[in-house]
């Protein structure tokens, strides 16, 4: 799903073209409109539900901006005056949701294009009309079909199309234009503040600063694009609780034949290693290797494609963090490691399987971290909860049963706690089972 930055723009040009054609012949209002008067009025912050999972998308195109095509209004000409909704590469696109963002009547649903519109008018304020484009929708919705705010829709169409919302107000001087920016309310923005955007104008292009670097336009086409940047770059974090966990690791990444037993995710075992959710359990897993040769012959492997993004030196051996180059929110930390390369150092590419040396002795167990960064927090997972199916299916063949098998539950945990003095467990020790052992 990783795009390019023009990549989609033909049938997103088409799309556009044939949606204006369309809006010459719309019916008027519903509620017939009386007209805004935007030189008089502040734009009401009226919308307070995102029309698409804003934490999922990679860019946003601004207000006025040289992307897709020529998108303007009765006042202003040849600028992109919508916002294109770009999903993150490392997301199924085809799995978003599209919600209403007022409530509202469908004023019309255009469908003779390559991409879909929806255009909803405002209950709340009939002036104003929010046009949605690249959705499937529902099949029971209709023009005229009454919709809440928050209500789903439909779900985003991937035709090489990013989604868009544009915002159209009948006023006093014809149809004009305004950013989705404008509307939204101030409990909308915390999202985008958690995704790295400090204000609005970080997605708007003044009309003045689009005056002074004017773009030109052939049939509907830009046939310049200007010296200002088009997009703004959406810095958001993989949401767990509303994403999931992607199973995307199919490199075990020590040994698998030498490995006796595991310690289970939230075990007693070691020392606490937590993160900022919970406290007072050891979140990673420590592997007890057989016997059958000494301990420092276990060979350790890269369990991603990604980046070392840190490496320090341990009691015994050394720790170092890879970053997955598939999911840059996933990091993976293996400790107690005698490197094949010690001059293996922070920013070095790694592929999956390559082999980065080997444990440092039977003096410590072999242990991995999974950890996620998340929109509010840094949060460590099980490496069970990541591997494939193909990868977790070896351990099947070795006894376990589920990945729960590997995992002491947070319900669980919290009901039988342990008791902490810095990093070492003093109390609550024994009452669940803290190893796995395969077979």
């Amino acid at each position: 799903m990783k795009r390019g930055n023009g990549r989609f723009w033909g049938i997103a040009v088409l799309s556009l073209l044939a949606a204006a054609v369309m809006r010459c012949g719309e019916k008027e209002n519903p509620t017939a409109p009386s007209g805004f008067d935007l030189d008089k009025n502040p734009i009401p912050r009226f919308v307070r539900v995102n029309f698409i999972d804003v934490g999922r998308m990679a860019r946003i195109s601004r207000f006025r901006s040289a992307a897709g095509a020529d998108y303007s209004d009765d006042v202003e000409h040849c600028r992109s005056m919508l916002h294109y909704f770009e999903p993150r590469g490392d997301l199924d696109g085809q799995s978003l949701d599209m919600f209403s963002p007022v409530d509202g009547t469908i004023a019309g649903i255009v469908t003779n294009q390559p991409e879909l519109e929806m255009i909803i008018q405002a209950q709340e304020y009939p002036d104003f009309k929010f046009h949605l484009f690249n959705l499937s929708p529902i099949e029971s919705l209709r023009a005229g079909n009454a919709v809440r705010a928050g209500e789903r829709i439909g779900r985003y169409v991937e035709r090489q199309t990013p989604a868009a919302i544009a915002v159209s107000v009948h006023t006093t001087r014809g149809r004009r234009l305004i950013s989705w920016f404008d509307v939204i309310a101030d409990s909308l923005w915390q999202i985008y503040g958690r995704c790295g955007i400090s204000n609005s104008s970080e997605f708007i292009i003044s009309k003045e600063a689009r005056d002074a670097d004017p773009l030109t336009c052939s049939n509907g086409l830009f046939a310049t694009t200007g010296h200002l940047e088009s997009w703004t770059t959406m810095n958001c974090h993989w949401d767990v609780d509303g994403w999931g966990i992607p199973r995307f690791v199919d490199v075990h990444y020590i040994d698998f034949d030498r490995v006796y037993k595991i310690s289970k995710f939230r075990s007693a075992v070691g020392h606490d290693y937590s993160d900022d959710d919970e406290a007072c359990r050891s979140m990673k897993h420590y592997f007890w290797l057989d016997g059958s040769a000494g301990w420092e012959t276990a060979r350790i492997f890269a369990p991603v494609n990604g980046t070392v993004v840190w490496r320090f030196e341990e009691f015994l051996g050394t720790q170092i963090w890879i970053r997955s180059e598939e999911y840059p929110d996933f990091q993976f930390g293996l400790f107690h490691v005698l490197l094949a390369d010690s001059t293996l150092a922070e920013g070095r590419q790694v592929r999956a399987g390559e082999l980065l040396g080997t444990h440092i002795s039977s003096r410590t167990y072999s242990d991995i971290a999974v950890a996620v960064i998340t929109p509010y927090h840094r949060k460590l997972i099980s490496y069970f909860e990541v591997m494939t199916d193909a990868l977790f299916s070896r351990y099947q063949a070795r006894g376990l049963a589920s990945r729960s098998d590997a995992i002491i539950s947070k319900a669980e945990r919290d009901a039988h706690p342990l008791t902490c003095s810095g990093e070492a467990f003093i109390s609550g020790m024994g009452v669940l089972e803290d190893w796995v052992t395969l077979r």
